[in-house]
């Protein structure tokens, strides 16, 4: 069988291991951001733009974000990582962890 660069999708989702990534609050907090407010969005300094206010919001329980002042969003801490750090997913998903090698 001819192997190529690209990954079919049933071999993406077996490698792929969601449970795997960490907890959004041990994440962020490894990051730096300091967390202020109460509720379920939490506000910090956002790193994706030279941020005086925390104009940044984040859910500890999904790892969600979202800037109010640059717009940058996204719905886990695998969106996070891969934004701040400019990742492909996969690249992503490796250094947190989330990636099973192939064998």
């Amino acid at each position: 069988m001819k192997r190529t660069n690209q990954l079919r999708r049933g071999s993406c989702i077996s490698l792929f291991k969601r449970n795997r990534l960490p907890s959004p609050f041990q994440y962020y907090k490894g990051q730096g951001l300091k967390f202020i407010g109460g509720g379920e969005w939490k506000s910090a300094c956002c790193p994706f733009h030279d941020d005086k206010r925390p104009s940044l919001r984040v859910r500890l329980d999904t790892g969600g974000f979202r800037c109010m002042a640059c717009g940058a969003y996204g719905g886990d801490v695998l969106a996070f990582h891969m934004q701040r750090h400019r990742l492909s997913f996969i690249e992503a998903a490796k250094q947190l962890g989330a990636w099973e090698a192939e064998r």
